[in-house]
């Protein structure tokens, strides 16, 4: 009779490994379910720490990577939900199968379902979440969930990644509702315009036509502007797609995005937001990664991919190889210049005391403060330029009206 190597979560908490006769997979995990404990790998000693890949295991597989995009709001009900329930003392296929029956969303149904076959099968939930769904949910999340299960605190690390999606929905929460106002603004600018061009301005010409006079030149201008967006507008369109396409090409052109990335930097307030947004994501997977257990140059490799602005990430990998080289993480961030002068002091005493857990933390917090304040002084910035575009746009259609009106009493007389 085989023997089967498992590992499997005792009282949900510890993380153990043994072994077990059995004829095959299937009353392995019977055998260990029986013993008490909750199954997350199951092999044998001829495969290693490879389960047995079967047709039907690469048909599942095939079949959860049908989902390719899953929404921050989906991953926070899904994190949230799984963390309950494994905080509660339910074994993780029984926490899959609750939220699989009770989601009403059909994605997290496809997500557990597939998830549930994938761990039948032998692997750990950290292995089959990354080989279905790796590129659903980042890497960020699958490293976290793997260390956060191999030392036997899964629910503890769901419990800060939870903590780091709803961050991540607060701060997009913000950016949103700091658009609103703006996007009123420009909509009802927007209606006005196509109001006065299809109604009124028609008129006015009637009667200009009608007596013979000619089209002063603000008039002249916006009744060519009109009449362009009359019979042209499906151009329009297709210059605007043709231009979204164009930038989301160059940006996916490396030479460009870093010299963007550059220039945004340099410029005033706009860079504080784009500093400080980046910080802030870098910061908290530090500390996350840092109370789950991982080394901290782990930690920092992973904190890097949460880094979109190539200038930024540069100077975190300059961090990263000083670091390497016996540098102290805030001597090395004091070096680069990436972090704030005021923070280096909180990181360098936590450093000193052994507190460096909290410290961390406690430097994301402050960040997340200066987060708020750039986006306030980006939108105090940006309200008043679109009320003067939209003023300036106002004042070119009045003066053209008062022109038309003008030449119409003119031409009377």
């Amino acid at each position: 009779m085989p023997k089967y190597q498992y590992k499997a979560l005792k009282d949900n908490t510890q993380l153990i490994s043994g072994e077990v006769d059995a004829v095959d997979l299937k009353e392995a995990r019977q055998k260990i379910i029986a013993l008490g404990f909750t199954p997350t790998k199951v092999y044998t000693e001829e495969f290693g720490q490879s389960s047995v890949s079967s047709v039907s295991d690469i048909q599942r597989v095939s079949h959860g990577q049908k989902i390719t995009f899953l929404g921050l709001e989906d991953k926070i009900l899904f994190t949230s939900e799984l963390e309950v329930l494994l905080s509660s003392g339910i074994p993780i296929l029984e926490a899959l199968n609750t939220i699989e029956t009770n989601s009403p969303k059909l994605k997290l149904k496809v997500i557990c379902k597939n998830l549930k076959s994938c761990i039948l099968s032998g692997k750990t939930f950290a292995e089959s979440l990354t080989l279905l769904y790796g590129k659903v949910f980042g890497p960020v999340y699958t490293a976290l969930i793997k260390t956060g299960e191999d030392a036997g605190e899964l629910e503890v690390t769901l419990s800060r990644m939870l903590y780091l999606l709803q961050k991540q929905d607060r701060i997009k929460g913000k950016i949103i509702g700091a658009s609103i106002y703006p996007a009123i603004l420009i909509l009802m600018m927007t209606v006005l315009l196509i109001l006065f061009s299809t109604l009124v301005f028609p008129k006015f010409m009637g009667m200009l036509a009608f007596n013979g006079a000619e089209l002063p030149p603000l008039a002249a201008l916006l009744y060519g502007i009109c009449s362009f967006v009359g019979h042209f507008w499906w151009l329009i369109i297709i210059g605007i797609c043709a231009m979204c396409g164009a930038l989301s090409f160059l940006f996916q052109n490396r030479q460009f995005k870093s010299k963007w990335d550059d220039f945004i930097l340099k410029v005033p307030v706009i860079s504080d937001f784009i500093q400080y947004i980046n910080l802030s994501n870098f910061m908290t997977v530090l500390h996350i990664s840092y109370e789950a257990g991982l080394p901290i140059m782990s930690g920092l490799e992973l904190s890097t991919k949460t880094v979109g602005n190539n200038t930024i990430k540069k100077k975190v990998f300059n961090a990263l190889n000083l670091i390497r080289g016996g540098t102290t993480l805030s001597d090395a961030f004091r070096r680069v210049g990436v972090i704030p002068g005021a923070l280096m002091t909180m990181i360098a005493t936590g450093e000193k005391s052994g507190s460096l857990g909290k410290m961390l933390h406690d430097a994301a917090e402050v960040i997340d403060k200066k987060v708020d304040m750039a986006l306030e002084a980006l939108t105090k910035l940006f309200e008043p330029a679109i009320i003067i575009i939209i003023g300036g746009c106002v004042l070119f259609v009045a003066l053209a009206f008062y022109q038309m009106y003008a030449g119409m009493l003119g031409s009377l007389f």
